[in-house]
């Protein structure tokens, strides 16, 4: 696993034991969050790989950072902060669909997720659900090409080195129409970052690399 990455047990180990020292029972971080009971518990097990939409609505529901979540360590909230994310580091992600890697995941709370994306998806009906989230998103072909689909407009191609700006409210996925599986820099940034957790940019069935999918 490459550094920077987060392992299911590791996410595991750290939803139990911030529930713990919120004196939270299963039943009330269910509660909070909208995840069922069992899924938290599977998750706290290492039984499963939770997918990025379950990792973002546990987070808000604790009112914490997804990077307090899924990264250890100390993480920067003052002004003037800055971080760099080297090569072969960030924290990587994948949900079959697309691969992640999150760039500046030692900053938390941050107005702008940077996510460096490998899109492997070829038709919309690959997706259990499509991506929504407050804000507005920023995509930019790296190399291949995507055709975007929301639903609000109808699908639309982006070749290398061409980009896209849109309500990520909307519904919306991307698929590759490349021979090669498309790349892509994806930002997102939302309005209301300084009144809610910036939690909610990667696609629901996200789950940590290095770990077997779900039976």
């Amino acid at each position: 696993m490459a550094q920077g990455s987060s392992s299911i047990s590791e996410i595991g180990s750290r939803l139990k034991a911030i529930r713990r020292e919120a004196g939270l029972t299963l039943t009330e971080t269910s509660g909070r969050t909208g995840v069922a009971v069992s899924t938290l518990s599977k998750i706290e097990n290492g039984q499963i790989s939770p997918s990025f939409d379950i990792i973002q609505r546990i987070a808000d529901g604790l009112d914490m950072s997804l990077e307090d979540l899924v990264q250890s360590g100390r993480k920067s909230r003052v002004s003037g902060r800055k971080t760099v994310t080297r090569s072969g580091e960030g924290a990587r992600f994948t949900s079959g669909q697309y691969d992640y890697i999150a760039h500046g995941v030692e900053l938390s709370r941050k107005a702008m997720a940077p996510l460096e994306m490998t899109v492997r998806a070829r038709t919309p009906e690959a997706f259990d659900h499509w991506s929504a989230h407050p804000g507005e998103e920023f995509v930019y072909v790296l190399s291949g090409e995507i055709e975007v689909h929301t639903d609000q407009y109808a699908p639309f191609r982006l070749a290398t080195g061409e980009s896209a700006y849109f309500d990520s409210g909307m519904r919306h996925l991307f698929i590759s129409t490349s021979a090669d599986d498309a790349r892509i820099l994806s930002v997102a940034f939302d309005m209301n970052w300084g009144a809610s957790q910036v939690t909610r940019f990667m696609h629901p069935t996200a789950r940590a690399v290095g770990m077997a999918p779900e039976d």
